[in-house]
C-alpha cells in the first residue's frame, strides 16, 4: 500500500509540474461587422500574455482586398477594413503565427447588416475560421458558456484551491457548503468587475490567487481541527472566492463583452464556469472513490499522511506560481 501510495504521489507531482501555468489558454477575441454590402470591418484583440514574438497575422480571406488599414499587421489591438464580393457566402478570418502554434481557442463575433450578432467558436489550434454570411450560427449564450467551461477547466490554480478546500470540508453537506459559498462569491466580484464597477490589477490579483491556494495547502499540512479552516471551510472558500472572481473577470476583460447582450454573455460565462466546476467536482469525487475501491479500503483519503502529502505537492505548486506571478510586479 505504501508503495503504491508514493507512486500516485509521484505521477500527481510529476503531472502538476506541467502545469506551471493557468490562464496561458486565453482565447483569441475577433470581431467581424459588416459595413455594407461589401465591405467590412475585422478587428481584433489578443492576450497580452501572448508572447510579442509570436504575435499573428489576422487577415479576412476570401474575395476580399484590403481597403484601408486601422492598425499594423500584428499587434495586440488592431483593425482592418475590407472590400469584399457581395456573392460569397461564406469568408475565412486566418490566424497566422510566425511562430509556434500556441493552440489558442477563438472567439469571433460576427454583426452582419439586418442580423443579429452571433458568435463563432473555434477550438486550440484552428487557424482558419469559416465565418456564415447568414442567419445561421452558434449564439452569443453558447458560445460564453463554452468560454467558461474551457476556462475553469483549464484554470488549474482555481481547480487546485477546490481539491483543498474539499479535502478539508469532506463531508457531502460540507462541501457542498464551501462549493456553493465560492461560487456566490466568485459570482459577485466577476459581475463587479465585469460591468467596471470596480477595476482590479490583473497581476496583483493572479498573484494573490496563487497565494490563496498556498493558505489552503498550508492548513492541510498543518492538520489543526480546531482551526477556522477546518471547522468551517464555508468561511474560507466565500472569502478567497471574492478573490478568484477577479480572476474569472481578467479573462472576460481581455476577451470582451459583447455591447448589446453583456449581461447575457456574463450570465452565459457564470454558467460555463460553474458547469465546468461541478463536472471537475463530481470527476474528482468519483476518482477518490475508484482509487479507494480498487486498493480495498487500504487507501484512506481523509487519513493525516494522505491529507498532508496532498497539501505539500499542492502547496510547492501553488508557492512556485506566487513567486512567478510576483516577479512579473517588478
Amino acid at each position: 500500500m505504501k508503495r503504491l501510495l508514493k507512486v500516485s504521489v509521484g505521477l500527481l507531482a510529476f503531472v502538476l509540474t506541467q502545469l506551471t501555468s493557468a490562464h496561458d489558454g486565453r482565447p483569441v477575441y475577433l470581431e467581424v461587422t459588416q459595413l455594407s454590402a461589401a465591405e467590412y470591418e475585422l478587428a481584433w484583440r489578443l492576450a497580452p500574455a501572448l508572447n510579442h514574438f509570436n504575435l499573428p497575422a489576422i487577415s479576412l480571406q476570401g474575395e476580399c482586398k484590403t481597403n484601408a488599414v486601422g492598425g499594423a499587421d500584428r499587434g495586440f489591438v488592431g483593425k482592418r477594413h475590407y472590400q469584399c464580393s457581395s456573392n460569397q457566402s461564406t469568408l475565412q478570418v486566418a490566424v497566422d503565427y510566425p511562430g509556434t502554434n500556441p493552440s489558442l481557442s477563438s472567439i469571433v463575433r460576427v454583426q452582419l447588416l439586418n442580423f443579429p450578432a452571433k458568435f463563432v467558436h473555434a477550438g486550440p489550434g484552428v487557424t482558419v475560421i469559416e465565418i456564415p454570411l447568414g442567419a445561421n450560427g452558434g449564439s452569443i449564450f453558447s458560445e460564453y458558456t463554452r468560454l467558461g467551461v474551457e476556462h475553469i477547466l483549464g484554470g488549474y490554480d482555481h481547480l487546485l484551491f477546490l481539491v483543498c478546500v474539499i479535502w478539508l470540508a469532506f463531508t457531502w453537506r460540507r462541501i457542498v457548503l464551501a462549493v456553493t459559498g465560492f461560487t456566490i462569491a466568485h459570482s459577485i466580484t466577476l459581475a463587479l468587475a465585469a460591468f467596471e464597477l470596480i477595476t482590479p490589477a490583473i497581476d496583483p490579483t493572479e498573484a494573490l490567487i496563487a497565494l490563496s491556494i498556498v493558505f489552503v495547502a498550508a492548513e492541510l499540512v498543518r492538520q489543526k481541527k480546531d482551526s477556522l479552516s477546518w471547522r468551517f471551510p464555508v468561511v474560507v472558500s466565500s472569502l478567497f472566492g471574492l478573490l478568484h472572481g477577479l480572476g474569472f473577470a481578467g479573462v472576460l476583460k481581455e476577451v470582451g463583452l459583447p455591447t448589446n447582450d453583456a449581461l447575457l454573455a456574463l450570465f452565459a460565462f457564470n454558467i460555463g464556469v460553474e458547469a465546468g466546476q461541478l463536472l471537475f467536482v463530481c470527476a474528482l469525487l468519483m476518482l477518490v472513490w475508484v482509487i479507494v475501491r480498487m486498493s480495498a479500503s487500504k487507501i484512506n483519503p481523509s487519513s493525516v499522511r494522505t491529507q498532508t502529502t496532498s497539501g505539500y505537492v499542492v502547496g510547492t505548486l501553488a508557492a512556485f506560481w506566487f513567486l512567478q506571478r510576483f516577479l512579473v510586479l517588478f
